[in-house]
């Protein structure tokens, strides 16, 4: 893989109403079904259509996103388990932070990313696992452009990762719904060419 397209999937009425969705199944809305047009049609101007391989997180949102992109490439979506989304615990997934102030275990992990506890998948698992996806992907389509559409969160630490940067400030890096980044890979190092771009 010599270059890497993320998407972060359009947005949700659950985005809108700021809840933490977790791997609750939930669709897009209809202002998210247009970010997923508009982002298909802009990866297909910026690789001429060449897009090597689209993988997806399980969730219904994300695999929305990568249909628009996947017929007009003509590569089906492969749904990779490893890109799903940060699990949260039943007390915390559907809940506004606002409905959470006040709970120690949110208030830590607002303070430091890296925080553990039972209520949230450890970020150094998320980064873990999705880069693990990453670099499956480049060893399967050496030289080619791979698309992976994911969640915010899982997005920005793979950005981190090839990066450099450290875990604790990856939320710095913007990845809004229905964005656009690209990582490229050559001999210096991987390079950031774009960041949360919305077409």
């Amino acid at each position: 893989m010599k270059r890497l397209l993320l998407v972060r999937h359009g947005v949700t009425d659950w985005n809108e109403d700021g809840r933490l969705m977790g791997r609750s199944d939930v669709e897009l809305n209809s202002r998210g079904r247009d970010q997923a047009s508009r982002v298909a049609d802009a990866i297909s101007a910026k690789t001429g259509g060449a897009v090597d391989a689209i993988y997806t997180s399980p969730q219904l949102r994300t695999r929305e996103t990568a249909t628009p992109l996947a017929q007009s490439s003509g590569k089906e979506a492969i749904v990779d388990p490893e890109l799903d989304e940060v699990w949260l615990s039943n007390g915390w997934q559907g809940k506004t932070v606002a409905e959470l102030r006040g709970d120690e275990h949110l208030e830590r992990v607002i303070a430091d990313p890296t925080y553990r506890c039972d209520a949230i998948e450890p970020i150094m698992d998320v980064q873990q696992r999705v880069v693990v996806a990453c670099e499956r992907a480049r060893s399967a389509h050496p030289g080619g452009t791979v698309v992976v559409v994911s969640h915010g969160d899982p997005l920005r630490v793979i950005m981190a990762h090839y990066l450099g940067l450290d875990l604790s400030v990856f939320r710095r890096l913007a990845c809004d719904n229905g964005s656009l980044s690209e990582i490229v890979f050559n001999r210096p190092g991987p390079r950031l060419l774009l960041l949360n771009w919305q077409p």
